[in-house]
């Protein structure tokens, strides 16, 4: 049985690689490009990093390793978290699970089956980000060949460790709470635990290591650096092990090997022989929904808009509904949660700027507007880009009833114009205040972000409908299309176009200030002609592409 599901999964992967047409092969072989440049980016920088920690004096030696354990201890931990959400989808919600129940396959094989998949899933991304990490910790240590196929080896039981603490809470919360609504819930509560890890990492302020200011505090802490980090943990199993073997002491090594491949056949044994009882019931509570018999006596907030004129009826019906599967969907919270953490990160990294010159902070905050209009495209790419498709099979509706096309788009473009220009200002204005920024910059840069947020919103319905995708299970297929490789590289066309345009007053304005020399308004007005003009064409080609490929979409 184990060896037919294993042919099943080749098969599959078999069968969507030649599936796959020359423009994805292409799209997927850009992405993974660009992937490996990160990769070799992020080699380049580790190798800096560590080169710097072994030059310290005294300390150099215990810095890179305090640094690893605490590493792969968060590691481990953002793994268990994934586990949980992932343990949510493949374990109860996978398309595939009702297809393997019907099929004469043990459930404890399935069980098995899904059990790899969520470690898969929760851990891959999370291992690509170390490989360049651990490559440059071993070519610091000169480690040999046999480092690396060791730590190949022992990640395996690491990674399966870490993504058991999710499984079994998941299997824990589906045997007391079998609904729909758990999933819900765990979504929520999974987001925000790994919205808290990456505020406390970035808050904890790693860089100070770094700070050759801060050595002197560090080194005062040799005891604590030279004990374990959480020796009952597998990350420190993982490390230990690692240093153990790279340093000649075997028995060492081994103990960790065998602790770290002893728990994963006694956990997993422990979860199969538990999944007996646990696991059907909770897949059969799972297609059960919660039903909610609240009356509602309020009055829409749509039908007050519409009463009041500013919408029509059409939009206002579509808000309402809109909305509505807003609040049911936790995931959209969740991805609320996470974008209040990026917005919180990226003002505390703006306070943290070693910058004294006030002239320079105002130079820092004009292009801080380009990062901000970043964020906000990157926002849009997760709400207002799948706006369309996320209409999914009952497209049809819209079609068939007497609803034009553009209202519906107007009604997605009204949807998330206001939070996507909500965080732009919100950005550019409080890092205004925090870079003490002058008056002219701070205007410039609040005037712009609020037009390239509603901008960026036109281009995300407007390329959304011209690169729709109604049939897709998780709206993360939507996102990583070749659509949304495209919206993004308008985004970041019409960014750079809108800086570039905006670069010569900010340059008259600072020589105004230094030297009093006065303004060419012959420049200016070509600034601004062209700036206008960039505007008007991101808005109007978009939209009228979306709106024109909508009405000649074939259901």
């Amino acid at each position: 049985m184990i060896k037919l599901l294993l042919r099943r999964r080749a098969q599959s992967a078999f069968n969507r690689l030649v599936s796959m047409s020359l423009w994805d092969i292409s799209v997927r072989a850009g992405f993974s490009l660009a992937g490996l440049l990160i990769l070799a980016l992020m080699y380049y920088w580790f190798g800096r990093a560590l080169g710097y920690l072994y030059g310290v004096s005294i300390i150099g030696p215990l810095l890179p390793w305090k640094m690893t354990a605490m590493l792969f201890l968060a590691m481990f931990t953002m793994v268990g978290i994934s586990g949980l959400i992932s343990a949510m989808t493949t374990l109860y919600y996978s398309d595939d699970l009702k297809f393997l129940f019907s099929s004469p396959i043990p459930a404890r094989l399935v069980f098995f089956d899904k059990a790899v998949e969520t470690a898969v899933y929760s851990s891959w991304t999370l291992v690509a980000v170390m490989l360049p990490f651990v490559l440059a910790l071993g070519r610091a240590e000169h480690a040999s060949v046999f480092f690396y196929l060791y730590f190949a080896v022992l990640l395996i039981p690491f990674v399966l460790l870490g993504a058991a603490g999710g499984m079994a809470l998941s299997m824990a919360l589906m045997w007391f709470f079998p609904t729909g609504r758990t999933r819900d819930t765990v979504w929520l509560l999974g987001s925000l635990a790994m919205v808290l890890a990456y505020m406390m990492l970035r808050f904890s302020q790693p860089e100070l290591l770094l700070n050759p200011g801060a050595m002197e505090v560090v080194s005062r802490y040799l005891q604590y650096l030279q004990a374990p980090t959480a020796p009952y943990l597998p990350s420190w199993w993982l490390v230990g092990g690692m240093q153990a073997f790279l340093f000649g002491k075997y028995a060492v090594f081994a103990k960790y090997v065998a602790a770290l491949f002893g728990s994963v056949l006694v956990v997993y044994g422990a979860l199969a022989y538990l999944s007996k009882w646990t696991y059907l019931a909770g897949f059969n509570g799972a297609q059960e929904g919660m039903r909610q018999n609240k009356p509602h006596f309020s009055e829409p907030v749509e039908r007050k808009l519409f009463r009041a004129g500013l919408l029509e009826r059409v939009q206002a019906t579509l808000l309402w509904k809109d909305r509505r599967v807003f609040m049911r969907d936790m995931r959209y919270w969740s991805q609320a949660a996470l974008i209040a953490a990026i917005m919180a990160v990226y003002l505390f990294s703006i306070r943290k700027l070693p910058l004294e010159s006030a002239d320079l902070k105002s130079l820092i905050a004009f292009f801080n507007i380009a990062i901000a209009g970043f964020v906000v495209a990157a926002i849009g790419l997760r709400f207002t880009f799948p706006a369309v498709s996320l209409e999914g099979r009952s497209f049809w509706l819209l079609r068939a009833a007497p609803v034009p096309l553009a209202s519906v788009m107007r009604e997605k473009l009204v949807l998330w114009a206001l939070p996507s220009a909500l965080v732009g200002i919100t950005l550019v204005a409080v890092s205004n205040i925090l870079l003490k920024a002058d008056f002219f910059v701070s205007a410039l840069g609040l005037g712009t972000i609020a037009a390239a947020s509603a901008v960026c919103c036109v281009m995300g319905v407007g390329l959304g409908a011209v690169f729709p995708r109604f049939d897709v299970e998780n709206i993360h297929q939507v996102e990583s299309s070749a659509g949304g490789f495209v919206y993004m590289a308008c985004c970041v066309g019409y960014l750079a176009a809108v800086i570039s345009l905006e670069a010569y007053p900010v340059r008259m304005h600072f020589y105004n200030k230094f030297y009093s020399a006065p303004w060419d308004m012959r420049w200016l007005s070509l600034c601004i002609a062209g700036y206008v003009l960039v505007n008007i064409l991101a808005v109007a080609i978009p939209w009228k592409m979306g709106r024109k490929n909508l009405e000649n979409y074939e259901i």
